[in-house]
Formats: structure tokens, C-alpha cells, sequence
């Protein structure tokens, strides 16, 4: 019977040692969202250069998804959320930030979505959700989140930044 219980600890003993020899650090998706996204999953954001508001080129499949999916669901409604960094007035970032909703909204309009379905708002700078790098800037920040508010696509999920699985789109 001692043999068997000394079995047991043993064994438990081993098992822990095993779960915590792993050489991959544990992912933390509040410190780093995307490492624990698969890979069809992207950030359903579009990205801007620093004090910049042209939609750019990079973002063009994003914003194909996102029309392709208003245009099939007509009762499907979105909120472009402006966003900026913390560099600069108040004033300033919440004019870019509405610069760079409208100019994501006009795209998704140019692409066949309806701008019955488009919503805009500017949040500026107070709700970045990146952490600022060594010299307190964030790129990440400076962006237009779209935002469904009405029929989602199918594995989209909304934790401070909108995701959204573009192979289960359709």
C-alpha cells in the first residue's frame, strides 16, 4: 500500500515537472492579442501611417471582405471607429481620427457597401489599446477599427480590437 501511494506522488510529480518543461512561454492574449488568434483570424482594423488618414494599399482585402459581407447581408450594419496615437492635441487626433473613419467608410461605399450601413465616430486618442513603445509611440494605434453593430459575421468577436475569421466569412 506505501509503495503504490509513493507511486502516486511520484507519478503526479512527473506530470507537473512535464507541464511546466515547455521551452514556449505561456501567451498571455491580454499582453498580445494576435499570438493566440489562428491565422485565418485577422485584426478587422485598418492600419495608418503616423498623422496620416489615406486608406492605404495594404488594406485593400480587408475592406473587399468587410464590403463583399455588407453587400450580401444588407441588414448587417458597422461603426467605423477613428482612432489615433497619443502624439498631439486632443483637437487634432479627433479630427484624424474622424478623417481616417470617413476615408474607411468612403472605401467600403466605393467597393458596393451601402452608406446606410456605414456609421462613423471619432474616439481620437482616448482609447488606444496598444501598449506605447520606449519612446511612447504606438503605430498600432492609429487606426479605424470597423465595428459590427448589427448581424456579425460568423466568428467575429469584438475584445478592444475587432477581429473577425475571414475563412468562415460566407
Amino acid at each position: 500500500m506505501r509503495g503504490l501511494k509513493n507511486i502516486i506522488i511520484l507519478s503526479g510529480i512527473v506530470a507537473l515537472g512535464a507541464c511546466s518543461s515547455s521551452n514556449m512561454p505561456p501567451v498571455s492574449s491580454a499582453n498580445n492579442p494576435d499570438q493566440s488568434i489562428p491565422n485565418t483570424v485577422v485584426t478587422n482594423s485598418v492600419f495608418f501611417v503616423f498623422n496620416g488618414a489615406d486608406v492605404p494599399a495594404n488594406a485593400n482585402k480587408l475592406l473587399t471582405v468587410n464590403a463583399s459581407y455588407l453587400i450580401a447581408h444588407p441588414v448587417a450594419t458597422v461603426q467605423i471607429q477613428g482612432n489615433s496615437s497619443e502624439v498631439g492635441t486632443t483637437s487634432h487626433n479627433q479630427e484624424l481620427g474622424l478623417q481616417r473613419a470617413q476615408n474607411v467608410k468612403a472605401a467600403l461605399v466605393k467597393l458596393g457597401a451601402s452608406a446606410k450601413q456605414i456609421s462613423v465616430i471619432s474616439f481620437g486618442n482616448t482609447k488606444p489599446v496598444y501598449a506605447n513603445n520606449d519612446k511612447g509611440l504606438q503605430p498600432k494605434n492609429q487606426r479605424a477599427d470597423i465595428v459590427y453593430t448589427n448581424q456579425a459575421p460568423y466568428q467575429y468577436r469584438l475584445s478592444k480590437v475587432p477581429h473577425i475569421d475571414t475563412a468562415t466569412m460566407y
